[in-house]
């Protein structure tokens, strides 16, 4: 069985009875909740792990969290001694911490990370070349870190992801490729699919308006409709949507098929249970990775898919990898318009 280790300050800590490990593309911090006994066995001393103390967390030498601990629940009678801990990546400073009231002028999306992360000890990776200049980026009170610099890189078609050593990453979606694919009956021991068309549909069509100018009439600008259909759906489903902002005829259609892309995309995930958390080239699986599934009763053979979550548990039942994948297209981010300075969020 592959060790996990806790590292708090020259002290690693082992000897689990379980634990669940969670990184995944939803989610800007990777998470572990751990429960261990107090003692190793033949150790004469209990070791103290103290909340908010920084840590790492590896497993079977893999480096896969940077950050703290969040909380610390001991439990103890007079013949058992045992604690509960859990915590994140570094970057879960940026989903709790409010950001500061700064206005930043001409800056970029990585120029303005770098120095909001700063002071949380977290580098930013820009992988994406997202550094355009903005007009103007300030947060709206009372706005988390992430809440603000989500909504940027929205604007600018990015996703914010952390690499589990204490990085902010700016990047896109499969930009990695893994080395081995997902087979059912070789490396895929156990799957299930939640393939739910609730909120796919048949026909879209976006309506809205452009920005009325001495070269648009008032009807023109009014006029902005844009149309996607979904051949995978075989019935009548009409979806209509207003756009929330201006826009013209091109980006008009742009959101359209990226509404109906991501829509798709999301619905077709799928988890699958490995039996090593290692590839055949020795490199482990890791988020954010393209692979190929073919699976006969997903009716997938030789599909793309995005590895999007990675979990690692142990509990009664034994030790488990868990793989969830999605069609790529479900974390396209659709680059928007810069919104004008007089907006409330600028």
């Amino acid at each position: 069985m592959p060790e996990v280790l806790l590292t708090v300050g020259d002290q690693e800590w082992g000897g689990w009875k379980s634990y669940r490990i969670n990184l995944g593309m939803q989610q800007l911090a990777g998470r572990f909740d751990l429960q261990l006994t107090e003692r190793w066995a033949g150790q004469a001393q209990r070791r103290e792990i103290p909340e908010g103390a920084p840590c790492s967390l590896r497993y079977d030498g893999e480096l896969l969290i940077t950050g703290y601990i969040d909380q610390v629940r001991p439990t103890y009678n007079a013949q058992e001694h045992s604690v509960s801990v859990s915590g994140r990546d570094k970057t879960g400073d940026l989903v709790d911490c409010s950001a500061p009231s700064t206005q930043w002028i001409g800056r970029g999306l990585a120029d303005v990370a770098r120095e909001l992360c700063a002071p949380f000890g977290i580098t930013v990776i820009d992988q994406a070349g997202a550094n355009a200049p903005f007009k103007s980026l300030k947060p709206n009170d009372g706005e988390t870190v992430f809440e603000m610099l989500d909504q940027a890189a929205r604007i600018r078609g990015v996703l914010l992801m952390s690499d589990g050593r204490g990085n902010l990453i700016i990047g896109r979606a499969g930009q990695n490729r893994a080395h081995d694919s997902l087979v059912l009956g070789e490396n895929i021991q156990q799957g299930s699919g939640n393939r739910d068309l609730t909120e796919v549909f048949r026909h879209y069509t976006l309506k809205g308006q452009a920005q009325g100018d001495d070269w648009l009439s008032g009807e023109q600008a009014s006029g902005i409709v844009a149309r996607a259909s979904d051949s995978r759906i075989n019935r009548h489903r009409p979806l209509t949507l207003i756009a929330d902002g201006p826009l013209d005829a091109a980006a008009a259609r742009q959101r359209v098929t990226w509404e109906r892309n991501v829509r798709w995309g999301r619905s077709q995930a799928l988890t699958y249970n490995l039996p090593s958390h290692r590839q055949s080239n020795g490199h482990i699986w890791r988020i954010n990775s393209l692979t190929t599934v073919n699976d006969a009763y997903q009716y997938l053979r030789g599909a793309e898919r995005l590895i999007t979550d990675i979990s690692y548990s142990l509990d009664d039942s034994g030790e488990r990898i868990e793989l969830t994948v999605m069609p790529r297209e479900a974390f396209d981010v659709l680059q928007q318009p810069e919104p004008e300075v007089t907006d409330a969020w600028y």
